[in-house]
């Protein structure tokens, strides 16, 4: 056996519950993912009466962003693994924020489809939305009006923030999570 498989075996034994909570993690997330594609499948794909369908998903989409983060901000300190736990709310966060701006594009290009180089389906808007927070920006989907440019505009200065403070809000709820761990910890030893 090699050494390597031999260290990580040791650190594994010495956190037990560890993959219960990785796969945990994996499965809450994945059907985050699919709620998420499920309410940006529910968008409408032309123009019609359905737009207060798209208003109304934008508000539940906020809505369950903000629980979803107080929630997760509070499950991090609690949690027996709390640096997990906080990639898993930065991560959680990230999808609602593009599900989100996805939701407000879809929203702009129905509305007038020169808003962009293209006509935006739930899916290209999710990319579009993923490319502005990853600041990779292909240039194969533009923003071509006032409207369009504002709202990408204002992700672009959100995800500044949700990279410098949404990052250390949990970063530094895992640290106190951390330190709660380690003196329980020394409170029982």
């Amino acid at each position: 056996m090699s050494e390597n498989f031999k260290g990580a075996r040791d650190e594994l034994r010495k956190h037990p519950g560890i993959v219960r909570e990785l796969l945990l993690v994996v499965l809450r997330t994945a059907l985050l993912f699919l709620l998420v594609a499920l309410m940006l499948g529910l968008l409408p794909k032309e123009q019609n009466f359905q737009t207060l369908g798209v208003i109304s998903g934008m508000v539940v989409l906020s809505a369950v962003y903000i629980f979803r983060f107080f929630r997760q901000l509070r499950a991090v300190g609690k949690s027996r693994f709390p640096n997990i736990r906080a990639a898993e709310a930065v991560f959680s966060s990230a999808i609602l924020l593009l599900a989100f701006f996805s939701s407000i594009y879809v929203a702009i290009s129905l509305s007038d489809p020169r808003s962009f180089t293209e006509t935006l389906t739930p899916f290209s808007a999710m990319y579009f939305s993923t490319t502005v927070l990853a600041t990779v920006g292909f240039g194969d989907i533009a923003p071509n009006t006032v409207p369009a440019r504002w709202v990408t505009m204002i992700q672009m200065f959100i995800n500044l923030v949700f990279i410098g403070v949404v990052v250390r809000v949990f970063a530094s709820a895992a640290k106190r999570g951390l330190v709660r761990k380690k003196n329980t910890q020394s409170d029982q030893g």
